[in-house]
């Protein structure tokens, strides 16, 4: 975590032209692919330079329940669930320039799960979640402040305890100021 940290910070202090310099708000939701559900995400983050943005990001997402029988009297059931977190995030464009920018894309949060509650699993929980992700996108400008992306990611982590893994694709809007 500390590499991560001395990373950011890093990339905030190499020198940029004030002109590549901006403060970015965005917004995103998509489903998953591994697992039937959605996620959200909203954020606030600054670019130093052409190349690098640099978020702090809410992000929710949400599993759905899932049951499944053998046909023999046995089966398997998932429980889903809801997992909030704050999110560091670093974005990489590989090609800042062009009018359509790829991106690379890697960063952590912390935050909360809670387990879906229903007759199969009556409790409810909260656990603890604490994750790193990784991935890329596409960055496309539609006027001087407004832009549209649309990103993939993986998600693993730790919640309370199990391993967490999540695979989001996401779209969204974005407004530089």
């Amino acid at each position: 975590m500390r590499t991560i940290y001395v990373l950011m910070i890093s990339f905030l202090l190499v020198s940029a032209t004030a002109s590549g310099q901006s403060l970015v708000l965005q917004g995103s939701a998509g489903p998953t692919l591994n697992d039937p559900g959605h996620s959200l995400s909203a954020g606030i983050g600054f670019t130093p330079n052409s190349r690098l943005t640099v978020l702090v990001d809410l992000e929710r997402t949400h599993l759905s329940s899932t049951f499944s029988s053998d046909g023999r009297g046995g089966g398997s059931a998932f429980r889903g669930g809801t997992m909030t977190f704050v999110a560091a995030e670093l974005r990489a464009g590989l090609r800042p320039r062009d009018r359509v920018t790829p991106y690379v894309l890697g960063g952590f949060g912390v935050g909360v799960s809670r387990p879906n509650v229903n007759e199969t699993f009556p409790d409810p929980v909260t656990n603890h979640v604490r994750a790193f992700f990784f991935g890329g996108g596409i960055h496309v400008p539609v006027g001087e402040r407004l832009s549209i992306f649309g990103d993939a990611r993986m998600t693993i982590g730790n919640e309370g305890g199990e391993l967490l893994a999540i695979a989001p694709v996401r779209a969204g809007v974005a407004w530089r100021f």
